[in-house]
């Protein structure tokens, strides 16, 4: 019977009349169901229309002439419920969903009206254990080209806050992703096509992108991609448009084009040679520049070169391209670049698109860890994570043309990414997302400089802003914002400290700069003393306390729970789980090869152990010899997030696991390793990512 109804409603859209009523639409109360629980949607039609409601496992986009356009894969369609659309013009109708967690479903409505059948908008609904109510971490924006709306990426609950730009409400959440809890490096990313058609969720922790259409906010796709993905990127200046996607687990840039609307076909992968590629720009000829962010440098790429030769070049840029943006004919790059006697400088660097060189920097400790920028014109906008700030520079001559602090007072704001809202082709306003307050903030433009302040539009479960130290925040989040913030070494938005926790040890983890000594990721540091590169600290809150009194060089007195707090969020901080394992948590073939190697045959868990992956007692915690890093004794590191902290060893000469593996023959790696095949070393390797 439901073979036949599908068969039926298919044939009724494509031979439905043209109706001039406004098209029905579907909302919904929240797009997260419990398993087996329901969905209550709500159908906006003709009073007295008939509607179904049709529910798929995968969507679409067909268009379907005056009936509308069918979101939903034809081969899966199924009738849910139906009904009759009330006096008010309104019906609702409950759906239970059955499944497994993160399985979404894809419901639209169907209203058979007088003048012929009508399709709604589509609901995605992801299926969850708990409904989401806590913390949001928001992270990501993406403006309409209209300046109508943004979209706002979560990775806490993996939801997409949709803003109306006109109201300063929130007006929408769509639940198209899984959650990316834990992930270092920004693991949610969103862009809008250049035609403003598509919006694109990239999620590091999902092995799919999904495909947003910005006219209905209806899913219309979900890409199959390897995990880790980071960053999109669009060329449609091509015949057929090409949508880039970096990602971390291949090492490249996957390709896709969008070969009819709402279809997108694999075209493969560019490899690169730097490690870890996040961030990604395309040129206007077309070229790629990759920021890869364990090399330090960015990649310029043509992808229609032949295989082999798609790199044209590597710029070393000495910090981690956070994320790039292009006006008045170069390139901005937010960075930490590392001193010698100082912790060293914040800054954007200029590089010549057409040289590859860079040419110079600007806004040198304005303010303090710029983690994004955004550009027009007649703008440069630089997001100061741990200021607080939104900095604004004329991009030709560099000058600093003003700086604005989101949340005025202590404590200061934690804005993680910004965008420009055009109206009638000028940037009106600029939209900075706060990851504690979980707000978007707008700045007004059109009247300055000086520039101004609309209030905070709060995304929060809650309604309101998420203050930190006010009580709305537990202790190890608040120990989270001090970690984030020139606060905990007693700087302020305006008279920043150069560095923060957050610029050496990223999201807890590392910044992956070689500096002669490597960073140490913080995840599970609370469990693995004693601690520092000698093994020499016995008090986990005694090297909290020091870093803070070593860092402090404002004169300003430290704030009193700092450390606490601090020593908290890292007793809280777990490592993360590796984007390495399938999404289920399985290892691969080779991965568990490696396992066998790891366990057995070489013997490595005597110095690395699970679960912590550190020597068990009675063994020392740290290694007499040093192995090869030129400490005596060196502490031995836990390996747990290990694929996120390269380079490696105390001194970081080590710039992949391999060379960890096989550059010194005479250290305890060395000696373990030698007599492996490649294939072996490959196996190893392979487990040693999914730490």
């Amino acid at each position: 019977m439901r073979v036949y109804l599908v068969i039926w409603l298919y044939i009724a859209f494509t031979t439905a009349a043209t109706s001039v009523n406004a098209n029905p639409t579907l909302s919904v109360d929240t797009p997260f169901v419990v398993q087996g629980g329901n969905v209550n949607f709500t159908v906006t039609g003709e009073p007295g229309a008939a509607y179904v409601l049709l529910t798929a496992q995968a969507p679409g986009q067909i268009q379907l002439g005056g009936t509308g356009t069918l979101y939903l894969s034809p081969g899966s369609i199924s009738a849910a419920a139906n009904g009759v659309i009330g006096p008010g013009g309104t019906a609702t109708a409950p759906v239970a969903f059955a499944g497994t967690t993160d399985q979404f479903w894809y419901t639209q409505a169907m209203v058979i009206e007088q003048a012929g059948n009508r399709l709604s908008n589509s609901i995605t609904a992801r299926i969850v254990t708990t409904v989401p109510s806590g913390p949001r971490e928001t992270l990501a924006v993406a403006v309409t080209p209209d300046g109508s709306r943004a979209y706002v990426g979560n990775p806490e609950d993996g939801a997409v806050s949709v803003v109306n730009l006109a109201n300063g409400a929130k007006q929408a959440e769509l639940a198209v992703t899984v959650t990316a809890e834990g992930l270092p490096f920004r693991p949610i990313d969103l862009a809008i096509d250049p035609e403003g058609r598509h919006l694109f969720v990239v999620n590091t922790a999902s092995n799919k992108v999904a495909v947003i259409d910005v006219a209905s906010d209806s899913t219309v796709a979900q890409i199959r991609v390897p995990r880790g993905s980071r960053r999109v990127g669009f060329d449609f200046s091509q015949p057929t448009p090409r949508i880039y996607i970096t990602n971390e687990v291949m090492n490249a840039v996957l390709v896709f084009e969008e070969s009819a609307t709402g279809r997108f076909t694999s075209l493969g992968s560019i490899p690169l040679q730097g490690d870890d590629p996040t961030a990604l720009l395309v040129l206007g000829n077309g070229r790629l520049v990759v920021g890869n962010r364990a090399t330090h440098d960015l990649e310029f790429v043509d992808p229609f070169a032949p295989p082999g030769s798609t790199t044209l070049q590597r710029t070393p840029i000495e910090g981690i391209p956070f994320n790039m943006a292009k006006a008045a004919g170069q390139i901005f790059v937010p960075t930490f670049i590392p001193g010698i006697g100082i912790e060293g400088f914040n800054r954007v660097l200029t590089v010549d698109p057409d040289t590859f060189a860079v040419t110079g920097f600007l806004l040198e400790d304005v303010g303090t860890d710029y983690i994004d920028v955004a550009a027009t014109d007649s703008l440069v906008a630089v997001i100061a994570a741990s200021t607080g700030t939104v900095i604004f520079a004329d991009p030709v001559t560099g000058a600093l043309v003003d700086n604005i602090e989101l949340a005025p007072g202590d404590p200061t704001a934690t804005p993680q990414q910004g965008a420009f809202v055009q109206n009638n082709g000028l940037a009106s306003r600029f939209l900075a997302v706060n990851y504690f307050r979980e707000t978007v903030r707008p700045v007004v433009l059109e009247a300055g400089p000086p520039f101004s302040l609309e209030a905070e539009i709060p995304l929060a479960w809650s309604g309101a802003p998420r203050v930190p130290l006010s009580g709305d925040l537990t202790d190890a989040e608040d120990g989270d914002w001090f970690f984030r913030s020139v606060n905990m070494f007693g700087g302020s938005a305006f008279a920043p400290n150069r560095v923060t926790c957050f610029t050496c040890h990223i999201d807890g983890g590392s910044d992956n700069i070689k500096r002669g000594r490597v960073p140490p990721p913080m995840w599970g540091s609370s469990e693995t003393g004693p601690w520092g590169l000698n093994g020499n600290a016995t008090s986990f809150s005694g090297v909290i306390s020091g870093a803070i009194n070593n860092h402090n060089h404002t004169g300003r007195p430290n704030h009193p729970d700092a450390a606490t707090l601090v020593t908290t969020f890292f007793e809280n901080l777990a490592p993360p789980d590796s984007i390495y394992k399938a999404i289920d948590g399985t290892l691969s073939q080779k991965a568990l090869q490696g396992r066998a190697l790891f366990h057995t045959q070489l013997g490595c868990s005597t110095c690395h152990a699970p679960p912590l992956y550190i020597p068990n007692m009675p063994v020392p915690k740290t290694i007499q010899n040093g192995i090869g890093t030129g400490l005596v004794p060196a502490n031995v590191p836990s390996l747990r997030g290990i694929w996120a902290t390269a380079p490696y060893l105390a001194n970081g000469s080590a710039a992949s696991l391999l060379d960890v593996l096989t550059l010194n023959p005479n250290d305890l790696h060395g000696q373990l390793s030698t007599g492996l095949t490649s294939e072996q070393l490959d196996q190893l390797v392979a487990y040693l990512l999914t730490l």
